[in-house]
């Protein structure tokens, strides 16, 4: 959720202290063209002092209590409020915030590091991403392809068996969530970090771990490195998961690119480029690949062919007997000309522009991605509502 929508809407609460009795914020929510159901809100609150681990965030309003998190904000000092609403197209509500010392809330994200290897992220004990990091530090092309780029997986519904592809045959360089560009550099060569043949993606290190009772964010530096191992660019990857009440994943990936080499072109096509999602490889089979089915929005359908900046695509395939829905939603403030890849019977799929990355101007990329696990498919309405959840926010006013 761009940070900036609210960098107009400061409260200023003294947390050095508290008080006996809970600081209260007011807030006011307002729905606008579209109906809300559990959608991520938050609004930038600075704080002259980190608040500590006992502190607690209860937001109450029209649907009752429920829980809020305070999560750092970008710049030093601040912090965002964030928590969940639910609202009628053209409804405004009231909520009051109340900040205060107490125990934790009985259900929370968690991080769990399997140290050099994934970050595994849990709500209530139950997996629901993990962070592929591990990278294999060999001279040799061919031994260091398995773990040549970091990935998210996705798990389904029980937190027991991922739902996303570890890479396999026949397309091995498919792998989970994951980001890729051909990157081409001022009057020299161009390195594939699709296919990552000889160049590969290297996480640096984690620079934000947050996990509390709404969502659960983390934030890496990834370098994209040439054959000789030095950095074309620098990626900084957070991906933030949102609670939902059911066992479902809404999850923003957001890369901030900045390159180290001169003025790069980014590139590639529709089917080797971009932010993609792929689906377990068991998808591709003869029994499963005949049931995926695809969702556009009406009067729009992609590939090169299709139509540019189309704002979603949708899938429902079969896996292990179960059916899974996946919505990857283009964030409209993206660079233009973005195209869809969304007709792979194996389920993969995502949005790909070409732009430029210049030495001095970082390009923020923000994309979302729902995940269910349901027999019934997602229709055209239920989408474009998530859309509007990602690219027309609530406005949200923090009135004290």
């Amino acid at each position: 959720m761009p940070v900036r929508r609210f960098l107009g809407v400061l409260a200023v609460l003294s947390l050095l202290a508290l008080p006996a009795r809970a600081v209260e914020v007011t807030l006011e929510v307002e729905a606008g063209d579209s109906d809300r159901v559990e959608t991520p809100v938050c609004a930038p609150i600075l704080l002259p002092a980190s608040p500590g681990a006992d502190v607690t965030v209860e937001v109450e309003g029209p649907g009752g209590k429920v829980p809020g998190q305070l999560v750092p904000g970008p710049e030093k000092g601040s912090f965002m409020l964030a928590w969940l609403v639910s609202l009628k197209k053209g409804e405004k509500a009231t909520y009051k915030a109340k900040i205060e010392k107490g125990a934790a809330a009985d259900k929370v994200f968690a991080f769990q590091d399997e140290k050099g290897d994934h970050l595994d992220l849990l709500f209530d004990g139950r997996k629901v991403t993990r962070f592929m990091y591990a990278f294999t530090d060999d001279p040799d092309a061919k031994k260091r392809f398995p773990n040549a780029k970091p990935f998210t997986h996705v798990f389904d519904a029980k937190g027991q068996d991922v739902i996303t592809s570890p890479g396999g045959q026949p397309f091995p360089h498919h792998r989970g969530i994951f980001l890729g560009y051909k990157v081409k550099l001022p009057n020299g060569p161009t390195y594939d970090f699709w296919h990552v043949p000889n160049c590969w993606q290297r996480l640096d290190r984690f620079t934000q771990q947050a996990a509390g009772p709404v969502l659960g964010r983390m934030t890496a530096l990834v370098n994209w490195a040439d054959p000789k191992g030095e950095p074309v660019l620098v990626e900084e990857r957070t991906i933030t998961v949102y609670r939902q009440s059911k066992p479902e994943v809404l999850l923003d990936f957001v890369s901030t690119l900045t390159s180290r080499m001169g003025d790069l072109d980014l590139g590639g096509d529709p089917e080797h480029a971009g932010c993609q999602y792929r689906a377990h490889f068991d998808v591709g089979s003869a029994e499963n690949k005949k049931n995926t089915k695809y969702v556009f929005p009406p009067d729009m359908k992609p590939g090169g062919a299709g139509t540019k900046d189309m704002p979603w695509a949708a899938v429902q395939y079969t896996l292990r007997g179960s059916a899974f829905e996946v919505a990857h939603l283009n964030h409209p403030e993206n660079p233009k000309g973005a195209i869809y890849s969304a007709y792979r019977d194996y389920a993969r799929f995502g949005s790909y522009a070409p732009m430029k990355l210049a030495a001095d101007k970082p390009i923020t990329l923000r994309h979302r991605i729902y995940v269910r696990e349901s027999p019934d498919a997602l229709t055209q309405a239920e989408v474009q509502r998530l859309y509007d959840d990602f690219a027309r926010p609530p406005k949200v006013t923090v009135k004290q």
